[in-house]
């Protein structure tokens, strides 16, 4: 439920992003928390941000999902919806779990980095991510348990 909230609030734009803090008056970072090179909206952090687009190629190449990273599109929706068309049907499940997902660890790896000092780190952000990945196919996420790499192990 909140990764499905989230991805509500980031369709209409509600996230609490640089570019909505200033109008509560609130301290904001001056760019992008992850990459450092442009303003943060929800749109740059999820789909822009050359870090996040780096994590989207690596998380979709590990579980060899045969399509491109995000690249201008307006929202994760509409880059899967596109995407969704040269997948392979039995590949669908595992991209929707996977389009979910990806983002959702991307918010949190940007709160980390505001609210905890965190520095960004891809290695660390990439192994959340597989982790993760794991425990949805472990509770029933079908479509990603069968795209997910059998090397890979959560102890």
């Amino acid at each position: 439920p909140r990764v499905r909230f989230f991805h509500w609030l980031a369709h209409l734009d509600r996230c609490w992003t640089a570019d909505r803090l200033p109008r509560r008056g609130l301290q904001h970072p001056a760019r992008c928390p992850l990459c450092d090179q442009a303003s943060e909206t929800i749109q740059h952090l999820l789909l822009a941000c050359p870090f996040s687009r780096q994590v989207w190629y690596e998380i979709l190449s590990w579980l060899r999902v045969p399509c491109n990273p995000p690249d201008g599109e307006p929202s994760t929706n509409t880059w899967w919806l596109s995407m969704r068309q040269h997948t392979p049907t039995p590949m669908r499940k595992g991209l929707a779990s996977a389009t979910l997902l990806i983002p959702w660890m991307l918010w949190k790896h940007r709160n980390d980095c505001v609210f905890d000092r965190a520095s960004p780190s891809m290695a660390a952000l990439l192994a959340k991510i597989k982790e993760e990945a794991t425990l949805w196919a472990r509770a029933g996420a079908l479509g990603l348990r069968a795209l997910i790499p059998q090397t890979w192990d959560v102890h």
